[in-house]
């Protein structure tokens, strides 16, 4: 006799998924068995409880048009999902990755990275429409039942392990939910699902195929704190033609359905967000990081890779040996650098070798050397917890004990490097927009290039971003977006 692998699994684990309170349930989208650890009452609380952790992480968007535009159209198309009655919510990250993500419970995600790319209401219905359908069909929530199964859990803690939580700012849950990669079947039933579900609505499901296109010529940036599309989402080889063939499908199946793509109102609501990185929260400029709204400068490792987030700046190591990490200190009743110190002293799993306070740069601040005890190699912390305007700041280099010698200069040097920013031009910087221009007839992307004055990017740039060849010729009054320079 065969089990089904549903009966199987619940057989071999089957003390597991009592204690866990799951069991295998009907999928809402195939009306098929599905092993699911998670009851739905779970998973909507994973997806309120991990809300908090990535607006905390990565920010939203303060643009309260863009929130409702962005909300309203989620919420049209949600309704008519397999799933209508979820507590729904949609958000615009204010991060520059380009990325769509979903978190189990109905919350969905969109970067103004991505939003950067699009070109129409319509492209934006089918990713809206491709992220419902990982949470209609229950994607996450099957591969976190099957890490559960395996006992690998969903802690991200931080670089090194999850002991180091007290020194930092990452999220867990919500952020570990991200770092999840969809499987291609998963891939491929969201994508028919997200042109099922935006052509309901009246939208040109060609657009989610051509709008795909784009992932094509974008790279995954180094060292970002949130994976891209390309990572979290790998692609099938034949997803364009799949897709493309998919939405020809359902026209034929309509010949009398008028479909919309909506350019325009799109377009309103895009000009003027932030491009790409926004030096307000921070950059970095030989060898040195400034924070123009906190008001604060430090110098950078020589030869180190930065990632900035809304909690923590991390400095790593060309060769991850060791990394440096600035975020808010954990509050105290006395509110000191050498209250927070010794507070963390008395954390479990930690050893307080020793430490002092003292002045860095006319700043209070206490510096202690701490000792992360675990089953595996300890780890060795210098941390300076330094007073400057309203907040204590944390600096905490991080490496394995049996490397510290190596590096604890480089530590000592990062914390007694944190000072005031006064410099005018830096303080005075502002982030790139995009703006909408509109050609004049017969125009080209490559004389708008020559014509505009200073322009922010190059041609190869500006045209992925429109998806419009350099020497086409484009009609009067032709929208193409535009990078305006902060000043």
């Amino acid at each position: 006799m065969r089990m089904t692998a549903c009966r199987l699994t619940a057989f071999l684990f089957g003390a597991m998924v009592l204690s866990l309170q799951g069991s295998c349930v009907r999928n809402p989208v195939t009306g098929g068995r599905q092993l699911a650890l998670i009851s739905e009452q779970q998973e909507i609380a994973i997806g309120r409880e991990s809300h908090p952790e990535i607006l905390g992480e990565f920010g939203r968007v303060e643009d309260e048009a863009l929130q409702e535009y962005f909300n309203s159209l989620g919420q049209q198309i949600a309704g008519l999902s397999h799933r209508p009655d979820l507590p729904w919510t949609f958000t615009v990250l204010d991060s520059p990755v380009v990325n769509a993500f979903a978190v189990p419970g109905g919350n969905i995600y969109l970067t103004r990275g991505i939003l950067s790319y699009m070109n129409n209401e319509a492209e934006l219905a089918g990713v809206l429409g491709h992220e419902i359908g990982h949470v209609t069909a229950r994607h996450s929530v099957t591969q976190i039942s099957q890490q559960q199964l395996m006992g690998l859990g969903l802690g991200v803690g931080s670089i090194f392990s999850s002991r180091f939580r007290q020194f930092s700012g990452l999220a867990e849950m919500g952020l570990s939910i991200l770092m999840l990669k969809y499987s291609r079947d998963h891939e491929r039933q969201s994508d028919q699902l997200g042109i099922e579900y935006m052509s309901q609505l009246g939208y040109d499901p060609v657009q989610m195929s051509r709008f795909f296109v784009v992932f094509q010529s974008l790279r995954e940036e180094q060292g970002s704190a949130i994976p891209n599309w390309l990572s979290s989402h790998p692609a099938p080889p034949d997803r364009i033609e799949a897709t493309t063939a998919a939405s020809e499908e359902i026209k034929r199946a309509n010949p009398n359905r008028r479909y919309k793509i909506n350019r325009d109102p799109f377009l309103s609501q895009v000009e003027g967000i932030i491009y790409g990185e926004n030096p307000r929260e921070g950059f970095v400029e030989k060898e040195r990081f400034y924070h123009p709204d906190l008001r604060f400068q430090l110098d950078i490792p020589e030869g180190w890779q930065t990632q900035n987030t809304k909690r923590a700046v991390v400095f790593i190591e060309p060769q991850e040996r060791a990394m440096v990490q600035l975020t808010l200190a954990p509050p105290t009743d006395e509110g000191t650098p050498e209250s927070v110190g010794y507070a963390i002293a008395r954390q479990e799993g930690i050893r307080f070798i020793g430490g002092t306070p003292m002045k860095i740069n006319g700043n209070d601040a206490f510096v202690g050397r701490y000792r992360l005890l675990g089953q595996g190699d300890s780890v060795e912390v210098l941390a300076g917890f330094i007073a400057y305007g309203k907040h204590i700041y944390q600096l905490a280099g991080m490496t394995p004990s049996m490397a510290y010698g190596s590096f604890s200069r480089v530590f000592e040097g990062a914390i007694r490097g944190f000072r005031r920013l006064d410099d005018r031009r830096i303080l005075s910087v502002q982030p790139d927009r995009i703006q909408i221009y509109r050609a004049r007839e017969g125009e080209t992307l490559r004389a708008i290039m020559k014509s505009r004055s200073q322009p922010r990017g190059d041609l190869e740039d500006i045209a992925l971003l429109n998806r419009i060849d350099p020497d086409q010729r484009l009609g009067a009054g032709t929208p193409v977006k535009w990078i305006r320079p902060g000043r």
